[in-house]
């Protein structure tokens, strides 16, 4: 059965000069977001997952074109087109109706929310800059559909930000974000600065909405069990590469990269990982794969290309672009995978 995709990216890089402020660098470049190519299937959830600085955030504003990326393709695909839109190619007019389409929910509500405006004032002011503004009444009666949608009351509408919670106001940003009738929702850590008791509300709410409006997220996270339970799949970030992608069911029983093994073992999960090597920064440009320096199982030869044919990294399959879990090593035990593989090591 074909996926029906609703974006997808290919070789996406974004690099940035170090040539200005006080830690200025002559011929110095932030290696940002280095080859990332990943598809979101219409309806469901993709997640980013990685440490802060690997480049999540950097590649969700690409997405939005909050940045525009030095090389690299996004396409979208909107329900009414029959054939997929490339973005960088989008004029004013045509990049304010993709930004109708695909909406982004910030990390921290507190300043995303301007203070001095009304619930009601927030919400509706996306509206105002639309072609969906049909006139005040118009807005505030869906300013106020929204509120209860999301598990607030109508009542709320005249207060300001500053009078609800942090989870409360995560639910106002959502609101915002659903006002113009999305079909994609970029949600960047939007759990992160939440108490556990109230990650568990926001993501069972956007949960509800994905399955009540047929949404597609992604969902970016530094929290790998977190992404489990609420992705479908989820691709691993490091130093602005995705080193493994998989879906979420298959990754929390048995991840194949030694670093999302770390991750899992940082998090307090079953994977016990020996740390060694020092973290390398963004302004290397390091060729092979980038955990290779601090990798217990790394090769000589991981320092110089990326691994192919091994549960390192999975495979790209020859008809698509996108990354696959892979192992090349048929009837073989994952646990034992290692030792069989192209790469396999000697720690």
């Amino acid at each position: 059965m074909k996926k029906d995709i609703i974006l997808y990216t290919e070789n996406l890089q974004k690099h940035f000069g170090l040539d200005a402020g006080f830690f200025a660098k002559k011929n110095k470049q932030v290696y940002a977001v280095n080859g990332v190519s990943f598809e979101i299937e219409r309806g469901k959830t993709y997640g980013l997952v990685g440490e802060s600085g690997c480049g999540k955030t950097t590649t969700a504003r690409l997405l939005v074109r909050m940045y525009n990326a030095d090389s690299g393709k996004i396409y979208f695909n909107p329900q009414e087109k029959t054939e997929p839109i490339e973005v960088a190619n989008l004029d004013k007019k045509a990049l304010s109706a993709y930004r109708e389409k695909v909406k982004y929910i910030f990390q921290d509500p507190s300043r995303s929310l301007n203070p001095r405006m009304t619930i009601a004032s927030i919400l509706s002011s996306p509206l105002k800059y639309s072609s969906h503004w049909q006139g005040k009444e118009q807005a505030r009666e869906k300013a106020t559909e929204l509120l209860e949608e999301i598990g607030l009351d109508k009542a709320d509408l005249d207060r300001r930000p500053q009078e609800f919670s942090g989870g409360q106001r995560q639910r106002i940003s959502i609101a915002r974000g659903l006002i113009l009738e999305p079909e994609l929702l970029i949600c960047d850590e939007v759990v992160s600065a939440l108490d556990v008791s109230v990650q568990a509300q926001i993501l069972n709410l956007l949960q509800d909405l994905r399955k009540k409006r047929g949404l597609s997220f992604l969902f970016i996270a530094h929290d790998l069990k977190v992404s489990c339970y609420f992705c479908d799949t989820i691709g691993v970030m490091y130093r602005g590469m995705i080193v493994e992608e998989a879906e979420a069911k298959d990754l929390y029983k048995e991840a194949l990269h030694p670093y999302t093994q770390t991750l899992f073992a940082g998090a307090g999960g079953k994977f016990q990982v020996e740390k060694t090597g020092e973290m390398k920064t963004l302004l290397e440009n390091l060729s092979g794969c980038p955990f290779a320096h601090r990798c217990p199982r790394a090769q000589e030869k991981c320092r110089s290309e990326i691994p192919r044919r091994s549960p390192c990294l999975p495979l790209r399959p020859a008809n698509t672009n996108h990354r696959q879990r892979h192992t090349a090593t048929e009837g073989i035990p994952l646990q034992h995978a290692y030792q069989h593989s192209d790469f396999s090591s000697q720690g």
